[in-house]
This record gives C-alpha cells, structure tokens and sequence, in this order.
C-alpha cells in the first residue's frame, strides 16, 4: 500500500508508529467505509417549511444557526477555495483544517457538499483509486472517498481546526 504524504506534512511518532497494517482504515477494509457503499441508513426525508422567510419573525431569525454553524464553523470564517482537489485536501491534511467538496460517486450520481475533517489518503492496490479517508461532520462519522471523484472549487475553512481523531488514525 502506498502512503501520499505531503512534503512539508511532519508526522509525530504514534502517526509513524501507524504502519499500513496497523491503521484503522486501510487496503483491506476500506470499501466498509467508502462513501459510495453508505446507504441512507433510514434518514428521515426532510420536512418542508411552508412558511416564507418573510413570514419569519426577524427575532427567530437570529436564533437559526446557519448549516455551517451547525457544522462547527462560525460566522466570518475565511474560506480558501482550491480549483485542485488534491492541493485542497493536502492543505487540509496539513493545517488540521475542516474542508468542504462536492462528490460525485462511483455510479456517476452527484452526492452533493461533504465537510469533512481530512486524515490521510492511500492507494487502494485493488481499484487503482486514491482513497481519502476523513470524519464526515455531515453524518458524524468516519467515511472514505474517492479523490478522482471531489468536483473542483472545494473549500478549505481557514483556521477551523480539528485534532485527529485516534478511532482513524493518521497515514
């Protein structure tokens, strides 16, 4: 398996201490967690709000988080957008920092917006692919994707951060 490391990414000893083999997530088990195979796992549809904005008084409005707030990223962050996929995701791997993509899967249907916290990416030996393997904040849980598959013009959420999580582990 091979690892994609950045070249100014330094890794601490328990990330080289994570050999491929000891890694939560690795050639063997990855499909288990590729976006792709995640079905709704009976997510609710959402409801529909009948009311216009309009309607809304001004008072509840302020009290709405917006979706990013939702997603931890406070109003007013500065958000970097890379036409490169990869430079996104390395600089997101990098700087610790929440990202964001639109997705296509591997059946050729938009997925739509991901924000997730990157961890490290490998090659799968099987597909040929590049593998992302991230926390999904959309689902709050440890997802996988395919980086041929990120649309161009994601965002990185600058000075967002996040700690790795140790149930992923870091490539």
């Amino acid at each position: 398996m091979l690892i994609f490391t950045h070249p100014f990414i330094k890794m601490s000893q328990l990330e080289q201490d994570l050999t491929p083999e000891r890694r939560p997530i690795n050639e063997s088990n990855y499909e288990d967690y590729l976006f792709d195979n995640i079905e709704d796992e009976n997510e609710p549809e959402p409801e529909l709000n009948d009311i216009p904005p309009e309607k809304i008084p001004t008072s509840y409005m302020d009290e709405i988080p917006l979706s990013n707030e939702q997603l931890g990223i406070p109003r007013d962050t500065k958000e970097k957008v890379y036409a490169n996929p990869l430079d996104l995701i390395h600089d997101g791997i990098r700087n610790h920092e929440l990202i964001s993509f639109g997705y296509t899967n591997r059946h050729g249907s938009y997925a739509g917006i991901r924000t997730v916290e990157p961890h490290y990416t490998f090659l799968a030996m099987t597909t040929g692919n590049e593998i992302l393997v991230t926390f999904d904040r959309d689902v709050n849980d440890i997802r996988a994707f395919i980086v041929g598959n990120l649309h161009p013009n994601g965002v990185r959420y600058q000075g967002v951060k996040f700690a790795p999580r140790p149930e992923i582990g870091i490539g």
